[in-house]
This record gives structure tokens, C-alpha cells and sequence, in this order.
């Protein structure tokens, strides 16, 4: 991927657009709805796209570094630190004032102690007046929830892989993998599944967890516009999930398996399952197509609950940026609307169609 420096030569040619665009505008002599001459003004509000690229556009340090938070200053050391009223909040002001000092700066060291410091390089969007770098770099909900949050709980917490030892995840997901279970190990858990007692249901192994997952899988019906999750989910040989699959995975699939598993247990695993049922409410909620404050203020709250409970369940689990930046989300919601709206589905769907047409390895 480009480097800022890299980068800013080719945003300097859009930002000359943008420009003319704003201040004076373009005339056109006629448009498909106006037959006379018509002024054309334009503006570039949301930045939409992953958080690596978003911190490369901005101007923004890695989210791995101090100030990892594009939108407030709290630091990598107090990540898991979920107050929203203590987080110091970055403003639009203070960051081209930092920006124009890293700039005008005389030298490389100069610029990295800029940087260093405060967390910000100048971007060639800054140009554009009435750009603020704070309010409109969105999070990419499909990035954050989707690929981060779901997929973390699942590969990271949980360790959700045939190929790793099952267990309660009170301890890290790392063992080496046992050998396969032999297909009537799977066929004694499906028994256990529609005919056994409450007993027998909570000594399942993982491979009886497993195929309850995939009994579930194929006795739904699904509507045309859901994508199914692969009959092979949690091993390597259906390779990885994409956005769609591990959203119908984390709020389809996997809370009826794990309801039919855990809903009657009274320990550790009803407390996994309460959890889980936060992450997949706070999922549903975030994604809807017609949004209020209430449900705003319902995701807020089983996103909070879920990461407190993910502290206090498993200890070894890692907060990572993904679960700060979350906490975000809402503030985009209220300025934006609907997710819906403001993700990245259609322009990874073009880089897909993109990266898959022939050219013979020949540019232009």
C-alpha cells in the first residue's frame, strides 16, 4: 500500500476538483432535469474505508500506535477503559494546527517529533475548507462489526477452529490440534442434540458443539438475500468468511446453536451465551435501515455490556482498537443515519471485480 507521502500527490489532484467545485462551482450548460444554464456545487463529506486506509488519508498515526483513536486522544495503554466521559476528544482545529506544523516543518526529524508528539502528518484533504478529519472519517461498520468484532469473538476469544482443542475459553485459544473426531463422534452429538437429556447436551464435545452448529445451519430456511454460512464453518478447507457470512453466522446461526446448548446451563457457558447475545443484539441494532435514538441508545447499551462482560469472562482475552472504536459508532449514527448508507459493501465489491479482471499483468 502507498505510503502518506505517496498518497498525497494523487489526493492533491481530487482536492483541485473539490475546490472548484465548492468555490465558485461549475456551470453547466444544461442537466438531465434543467434545460437552462445550471451552477454545480460539490463537497466531499464522508470518508469511507478501513481503518488502515483512513488513518493514511487523514494523516492519521496507525491504530496500533499511542494515539491509536482517530477521534479521541485516550492511549493505547488505557484501552480498556470504556468511559466515554473520560476520553479527552480531538477537535478539527487542533488537528490542522498540528497538521500545519508538521507541514512547515524544516526537516525529517523535525517532522517526526511532530509526530511523534501529537499523532498527525498533513493530508492534502485539509485543503479543502470545510473538511473536518475528525467528524467525517467515518468507522466502516462492516470492517468494525463484521470483520472485526464478530470475527475476534469467534477466531480470537472463543477460538473457533476444528483444528484447536475445545474447552471454555477460560484460557487462551493456543493448544496444539487433536485429532480429528471420527464421524460417529459427530453423529452421537446430533442424537444427543434432538433426543438426549439436559445432561448429556451439556457434556458435548466440540465436535458435538460443531455439529449442532451445522444441524442448525441446514434446517434453516434462509430468504434469498441472506448469504449462507459455509456447511464447513469453523475448519480451513471452505477458507475464509466474508463480511455477509460471519453477520448471518453471528446473528442467525449461532444464537440458536448456542441457545439449544447453553440456555439451560447455570455456569460459565450461560454467562458465554448472555455475552455472545450481547455482541449479536448490538450487531442487529446497528445495522438496521431505519434508525431513532432509542435504538441508538440500545445499541450503546449491549455494546458497553458485551465488552464489560468480555473483560470479566475471559482474562486473556485482548481489547483491541476494534472494540474502542465501536464505542464510536453511535456518534456517526446520529450524524449520518443508517449504516447502511455510509458503508463499504459497494467498494469492496468493486476492488473484488477489480482485482479479478484480466490484464495480462499489463497497466493502463
Amino acid at each position: 500500500k502507498p505510503s502518506l507521502d505517496q498518497l498525497n500527490p494523487y489526493l492533491a489532484l481530487l482536492v483541485d476538483e473539490l475546490l472548484e467545485f465548492w468555490e465558485p462551482g461549475v456551470w453547466y450548460s444544461r442537466t438531465a432535469r434543467a434545460t437552462a444554464p445550471h451552477l454545480v456545487r460539490a463537497a466531499l463529506i464522508p470518508l469511507i474505508c478501513d481503518v488502515v486506509g483512513a488513518r493514511q488519508v487523514t494523516g492519521l498515526s496507525p491504530h496500533v500506535s499511542k494515539f491509536f483513536c482517530s477521534f479521541c486522544f485516550l492511549q493505547l495503554s488505557d484501552i480498556e477503559n470504556f468511559d466515554k466521559s473520560t476520553w479527552p476528544p480531538r477537535t478539527a482545529q487542533d488537528h490542522r494546527r498540528d497538521a500545519e506544523r508538521w507541514r512547515n516543518a524544516q526537516s525529517a526529524e523535525e517532522r517526526q517529533s511532530i509526530f511523534k508528539e501529537c499523532g498527525v502528518r498533513w493530508s492534502e484533504l485539509l485543503r479543502l475548507p470545510y473538511w473536518d478529519p475528525i467528524k467525517f472519517t467515518v468507522i466502516d461498520s462492516m470492517h468494525n462489526l463484521y470483520l472485526g468484532l464478530i470475527k475476534n469473538h469467534c477466531r480470537r476469544v472463543w477460538g473457533i477452529n476444528f483444528d484447536v482443542e475445545g474447552g471454555d475459553a477460560t484460557t487462551h485459544p493456543s493448544k496444539p490440534p487433536p485429532p480429528r473426531p471420527k464421524p460417529e463422534d459427530l453423529q452421537a452429538g446430533t442424537h444427543i442434540l434432538y433426543h438426549g437429556t439436559l445432561g448429556q447436551l451439556s457434556g458435548c464435545t466440540k465436535a458435538e458443539v460443531f455439529s449442532t452448529i451445522r444441524e442448525v445451519r441446514e434446517s434453516m430456511q434462509l430468504p434469498s438475500w441472506i448469504n449462507p454460512v459455509p456447511r464447513g464453518f469453523g475448519t480451513t478447507e471452505h477458507g475464509k468468511l466474508s463480511a455477509d457470512q460471519w453477520h448471518t453466522a453471528c446473528t442467525t446461526v449461532l444464537p440458536v446453536a448456542l441457545i439449544l446448548l447453553w440456555g439451560n446451563d447455570t455456569g460459565r457457558k450461560y454467562q458465554m451465551l448472555e455475552n455472545f447475545m450481547d455482541l449479536a443484539t448490538a450487531v442487529i441494532f446497528a445495522g438496521m435501515w431505519h434508525i431513532s435514538q432509542a435504538h441508538i441508545d440500545t445499541f450503546e447499551t449491549h455494546l458497553r455490556r458485551y465488552l464489560e462482560g468480555l473483560k470479566e469472562l475471559y482474562k486473556e482475552a485482548k481489547i483491541v482498537p476494534n472494540h474502542h472504536l465501536a464505542l464510536h459508532l453511535p456518534d456517526f449514527m446520529r450524524l449520518f443515519g443508517p449504516v447502511h448508507a455510509w458503508r463499504s459493501f459497494v467498494f469492496e465489491r468493486f476492488n473484488y471485480i477489480l482485482q479479478h479482471m484480466n490484464t495480462n499483468m499489463n497497466f493502463g
